[in-house]
């Protein structure tokens, strides 16, 4: 008996140990806008080697940024410890997840301030899983930022992080969604939850060139926003297609819009949500508070 459960401890370390954040060749895959409306690349960030910082063992990450169009490379790093990932920066360690966390905990992300100034606070919503390659992993759905200045709502799932970005996001950053993920132990992972923008769930290098594909445009004017009953759409010239989605990145109210008609928002709680327009020649989102 005592064997067997020496056995069983053993396969949980070994379990525990190939779980760990960023093993090298890890490899992250976002969607990056660029100045080009009509042209949306991608950005990766690659676990690259080992190395040491103020004492602590940690991975060495490089991100690989295309804004300009025209590759730049930096570097991140990053360690874990059991369930928890902190990042350096500002010649310090911080904390970035905590993949134990419970629903109801309250996460501090200390290097992040709101814009009041007060720190960035992650709390845990819920939890669920996700099988990837065999492999069930747990997901959290979160509720992280102001709505003003900063972001990092939504789902983060277990090794992997935040599904639409590693890092808090400013608002208007051209950084995410993620595309896919990748390495030795949970295989390729291709988002499901990634709410398309033009790239085709198959090619994680895709460069969106919005030549073939619906491009993105600001003439697109949403009003009254915060909205209460009805939201009305104007500037559009046929049908199109709207999604909401709820900052847990859940599809929450769909369906076709008319010029000059009025999308009921009757259904919908109060709360903030990503309105996801698209027709063939219309792809944007915006975010839309409902009273």
């Amino acid at each position: 008996m005592q064997k067997l459960i020496f056995i069983i401890l053993t396969v949980i370390s070994i379990q525990t140990v190939a779980q760990e954040f960023a093993p090298i060749g890890a490899k992250w895959t976002y969607d990056q806008g660029t100045f080009n409306p009509d042209l949306t690349t991608y950005q990766t960030i690659e676990s690259i080697s080992d190395t040491m910082i103020n004492g602590i063992p940690c991975k060495k990450l490089m991100k690989i940024s295309r804004l300009s169009g025209i590759p730049d490379t930096s570097y991140l790093y990053a360690y874990s410890v059991t369930d928890s990932v902190f990042f350096f920066a500002g010649n310090d360690f911080h904390l970035l997840y905590d993949f134990s966390a419970l629903p109801g905990d309250t996460i501090t992300l200390g290097f992040y301030t709101t814009y009041n100034g007060s720190p960035l606070k992650m709390v845990i919503d819920s939890t669920g899983t996700i099988n990837i390659n065999g492999q069930i992993k747990t997901l959290q759905y979160v509720s992280c930022g102001d709505g003003i200045i900063i972001e990092f709502g939504g789902i983060v799932i277990d090794g992997i992080g935040n599904i639409h970005f590693m890092f808090p996001r400013l608002d208007l950053s051209l950084d995410g969604p993620l595309r896919c993920y990748e390495d030795t132990n949970t295989g390729l992972f291709i988002n499901p939850y990634h709410y398309n923008n033009g790239w085709n769930f198959q090619d994680c290098d895709q460069i969106i060139t919005g030549i073939d594909e619906p491009v993105t445009t600001s003439n697109v004017v949403i009003y009254p926003n915060p909205a209460t009953q009805f939201l009305e759409i104007t500037n559009l010239d046929r049908s199109t297609e709207y999604k909401f989605m709820d900052i847990q990145g859940r599809s929450v109210k769909s369906g076709v819009v008319f010029p000059s008609e009025l999308v009921n928002l009757n259904d919908l709680p109060g709360g903030l949500y990503l309105l996801h327009l698209q027709n063939s020649k219309l792809l944007t989102t915006k975010k839309i508070i409902v009273k």
